[in-house]
């Protein structure tokens, strides 16, 4: 069976991420790697031990390719909509990093290109194959807390001058927010784990990193469709290591990052039950779960369905964050859909 041709567009961090676990799925091969410029993208080859591959600047050349099949968007946030489009349009599968789209108009264009097209789309909510997600959802999909009536999800990362993004991740017509750069990770979380429909939010930011353009700290509430309530929040600006807090509250127990009371489905349970597990703990890419992640898209591909965390799925976590970032500039609850 032939392999699927991949482009890898964008040539930062996380794209040797991508490159890698390409390299290990039996039904992929890279094929190319595009970036604005050349070296960054030799330089990814190399790493990869990436012989045979093309190497270029331009994209369009990219999507004229009949070896590629699939491309994986790993530039800043403000070009994935224009790409995205220009993917779909060409007929190829895309892996999109987050976020997707800076605004709602882009992210409707998006929507519309990926659907006319039928071309198959996973957003990278990465965290979805760390195990702790993992097990998480095997409780809730046992009912072992019930149905949940509160949660919390925090995405906390000290992202400064340490890191390269930090360059592009100041400006907010490139990062869109500190929600739209990564705290979107919560979002998704929650409503994942909610399995509702945000209907209403509300929230506050401020920032102390006076290079960003934009408030680095929000915390936002949500009301979802079945009366449940719950928190996010995302801060740039802190210091302690790396943190995303879950708290999940169901009618029959809770479940507190990788900690479990659940005395009706742990008979006897007399304390709360730590799962030695791997944590979604690191802001390090190379921590992220990209094999999972990308073994699942390949499988959508090949299997005709669609991903749980397509552009349909992750355009609903979007949403909910522009109406927080509106609520958060303008002081007043915020309706959903927006």
């Amino acid at each position: 069976m032939k392999k699927l041709g991949v482009a890898i567009h964008g040539a930062g961090w996380v794209a040797g991420e991508h490159i890698r676990s390409y390299q290990k799925n039996p039904h992929t091969e890279v094929v190319s790697i595009s970036s604005r410029t050349r070296e960054s993208a030799e330089a990814r080859a190399r790493e990869a031990g990436l012989t045979d591959v093309t190497i270029t600047t331009d994209y369009e050349a990219v999507l004229k390719d009949p070896r590629v099949d699939i491309v994986s968007l790993c530039t800043p946030p403000n070009l994935h909509a224009q790409e995205t489009i220009q993917a779909a349009q060409a007929g190829k599968h895309i892996l999109i990093e987050k976020s997707v789209a800076n605004d709602l108009a882009s992210l409707r264009a998006m929507q519309e290109a990926v659907q006319k097209a039928g071309v198959k789309t996973v957003v990278s909510f990465v965290l979805h194959w760390n195990p702790q997600f993992l097990w998480i959802h095997r409780m809730l999909e046992e009912d072992a807390i019930g149905p949940l009536f509160y949660a919390e999800v925090d995405y906390w990362h000290n992202i400064g001058p340490q890191y390269k993004q930090y360059a592009w991740n100041i400006y907010k017509e490139v990062a869109g927010s500190v929600l739209l750069s990564a705290g979107c990770h919560a979002v998704d979380a929650i409503r994942h784990f909610v399995k509702d429909t945000v209907v209403e939010v509300m929230a506050y930011s401020n920032k102390r990193n006076q290079e960003y353009e934009y408030d680095t700290n929000l915390v936002g509430i949500l009301k979802f469709a079945g009366g449940a309530i719950g928190k996010v929040s995302a801060s740039f600006d802190v210091r302690c290591p790396y943190a995303f807090n879950i708290d999940l509250l169901g009618d029959k127990g809770a479940i507190r990052d990788n900690h479990i009371y659940a005395k009706d489905f742990f008979a006897g349970q007399t304390d709360w039950i730590t799962v030695p597990t791997i944590r979604p703990d690191s802001g390090d890419v190379t921590h992220h779960p990209f094999d999972g992640e990308i073994g699942h898209f390949i499988d959508c591909i090949l299997n005709d369905k669609e991903s749980f965390v397509n552009l349909a799925d992750a355009a609903i976590t979007h949403e909910v964050c522009y109406a927080l970032d509106k609520s958060a500039e303008t002081g007043q609850p915020v309706k959903l859909p927006l």
